[in-house]
């Protein structure tokens, strides 16, 4: 599968579009990068490089990828988002996809004082294996939504299954709004901060072509919702609507595609597969 535009940026900002009608992207891309394609983003805030990031994805069987730089590509932090990018603001919403911790960091405390008032994280697997469980609680009390794959929740908390890697991880950030954890196939795990329930919502896939920016995806749709809201159940249910097309074709090409009376179809129907699980475990 050749030329397949791709960045976990672009995915969320899908996901946050299918919801809102229109999101902003701001990352470093290239010249070439075909930002036509993707009539619902503006591209307008993201500087413009001279040549577009390009890699090879390898998939294992039981899930895991691994990302390698083309021989002519930059390393991952010249590609990367950074405070340097943003203009006066202001921003409203924002989702933050994985990125080098330092840029993390900043970002953070920049967005907010650009007016942020929503800000969401998801983090790399290999940032997280290198950032002391002190630091990471840190950073995730100065945001309202984390959400951590079942591969990052394998790199945090070896061994635990989804449900116990949110119980402790809610156990040591009582504060966050809403923590979830993206369970691939299985959907997904989020909990508010105060509810006695975690909400148990399943995938919503007609079809699984290729699950490349899915999690992006529900965190763009989950936020999109979320900032408007405030309620996260509500959000989870959208962010999951988002991934399920993420995952009907080889890019984002059925993401950008997706029509509202189908995203509406799906969701009347994800809505009496929802559960809840007592937070407190037995």
């Amino acid at each position: 599968m050749w030329g397949v535009p791709g960045g976990g940026a672009v995915y969320a900002a899908l996901g946050m579009a299918l919801w809102s009608g229109r999101a902003s992207v701001v990352a470093p891309a290239g010249p070439d990068y075909p930002r036509e394609r993707f009539t619902a983003l503006d591209f307008s805030r993201g500087r413009v490089r001279a040549n577009t990031m390009r890699n090879w994805g390898l998939y294992e069987a039981d899930g895991t990828r691994h990302f390698l730089s083309r021989r002519d590509s930059l390393p991952w932090e010249a590609f990367s988002s950074s405070v340097a990018d943003l203009d006066a603001g202001p921003y409203g919403a924002c989702h933050l996809a994985p990125l080098p911790w330092a840029h993390v960091v900043a970002l953070v405390d920049a967005l907010r004082a650009r007016g942020a008032t929503t800000i969401s994280l998801d983090l790399h697997d290999r940032v997280l294996a290198a950032v002391a469980y002190d630091e990471l609680t840190q950073l995730l009390e100065r945001v309202d939504a984390f959400f951590p794959s079942r591969q990052d929740t394998d790199v945090l908390l070896p061994g635990s299954t989804p449900l116990a890697a949110l119980r402790a991880l809610r156990e040591r950030l009582p504060r966050v709004p809403v923590i979830g954890v993206k369970c691939g196939s299985d959907g997904a795990l989020v909990h508010a901060a105060g509810d006695a329930d975690v909400v148990t919502v399943p995938s919503a896939a007609v079809g699984l072509v290729d699950a490349t920016g899915a999690g992006d995806a529900f965190c763009g749709g989950f936020l999109a919702v979320y900032a408007r809201t405030g309620d996260a159940a509500e959000s989870a249910l959208h962010g999951t609507i988002a991934a399920s097309f993420a995952l009907a074709a080889v890019g984002p090409a059925a993401l950008a595609g997706a029509s509202r009376a189908d995203a509406d179809a799906r969701l009347a129907a994800l809505r009496a597969r929802v559960g809840r699980i007592a937070l407190a475990s037995a």
